[in-house]
């Protein structure tokens, strides 16, 4: 256990995700997903500090929270904040009285369906394991992740591969992968083999509501759904193909009908243009109103980044960057 004060920063990146199915509302109110989803190069940093109470008089730990975006939340609103109660609260014994400051980066756009606050409170799971010396399967801090939101155990496996140079107490990470295949609540993950392709992904300025959309899907009709077992076997190498033909996410047939700006945005990105070649694929990520366009290889980087140009030209919040994990890095 730390006896002094200590701090680590962790990148903790987006995601997108390639293929979403979504099944019939259950009883206990959540739909079922069938889904893969991959990392992102693009990234916040979590920085995680670690003080002792230095008196005999302290008791519990104390959670402060700031970040570069003024209008975010600070308190248990902000799943970076209740990560480290959570953590407290079930470890909080074994450290000791003190307090945790967490400082938040951020570059990836807020409420826009790439996992920026989802892998914000993953990021303080780890790096408390990391600065308190617990030494926590990366199966055990999935669980806890899975206390927080769906997406939150798979941003710990996407970070237990980007950060291995400062997560260095995660044990038993087999699991860990930049890539996966989650089914259920979105919380069975099943790791699956990770490519490596220039990316880019903008951002109309609205939001949308993930319990509207999911709420809304039940009533649209589903013209195509994915074969996930089909794009799950060309990602391991099983199966020939493009993995391109299963990128397919059934909650478009909800927002794109109702959020005209989402409709706009994607045929823009798949416009021809004489300036870049085209992307292989364009996909709203999650339910919106994140769109991302991927490119087939290495080679088509500087398409990507003309092609990120242009919707910044256009006024929509917009980045190039890669997904990662895959045998050939950037």
């Amino acid at each position: 256990m730390a006896s002094r004060a200590c701090e680590i920063t962790v990148r903790s990146f987006a995601k997108i995700n390639l293929s979403i199915d979504v099944g019939s509302v259950r009883d206990d109110g959540y739909h079922p997903v069938d889904m893969i989803m991959h990392g992102l190069a693009f990234h916040d940093d979590v920085k995680v500090t670690w003080t002792p109470a230095d008196g005999t008089n302290s008791s519990g730990i104390e959670v402060s929270l700031t970040c570069n975006r003024k209008y975010l939340p600070t308190d248990s609103r902000n799943l970076a904040h209740k990560a480290a109660l959570i953590m407290s609260e079930r470890y909080g014994e074994n450290v000791g009285s003190g307090s945790i400051a967490i400082h938040l980066h951020k570059r990836i756009p807020v409420a826009a369906g790439l996992a920026g606050g989802s892998g914000n409170g993953a990021a303080v799971v780890l790096a408390l394991n990391e600065l308190w010396g617990l030494g926590l399967t990366l199966g055990k801090a999935m669980d806890i992740c899975a206390e927080l939101g769906s997406d939150v155990p798979f941003c710990a496996m996407v970070q237990a591969v980007g950060n291995r140079d400062v997560l260095k107490g995660i044990k038993a990470a087999e699991k860990a992968s930049s890539c996966a295949r989650a089914t259920g609540r979105g919380t069975d993950l099943e790791p699956l083999t990770a490519v490596t392709k220039p990316v880019v992904i903008a951002k109309p300025r609205i939001g949308v509501s993930t319990a509207e959309v999911y709420k809304g899907i039940d009533a649209c009709n589903i013209e195509a759904r994915p074969d996930n077992d089909r794009l799950a076997g060309r990602l391991n190498g099983e199966l020939h193909g493009p993995i391109w033909e299963d990128f397919i996410n059934v909650l478009e047939e909800y927002t794109l009908k109702n959020y005209k700006e989402v409709t706009e945005l994607k045929e823009l990105m798949k416009a021809p243009s004489g300036e870049r070649k085209d992307p292989a694929a364009v996909i709203m990520s999650g339910s919106g109103p994140t769109v991302f366009a991927m490119y087939g290889n290495k080679n088509e980087t500087e398409d990507a980044k003309i092609l990120a140009d242009e919707m910044r030209s256009k006024g929509y919040e917009s980045y190039w960057t890669y997904t990662f994990g895959g045998n050939n890095e950037f």
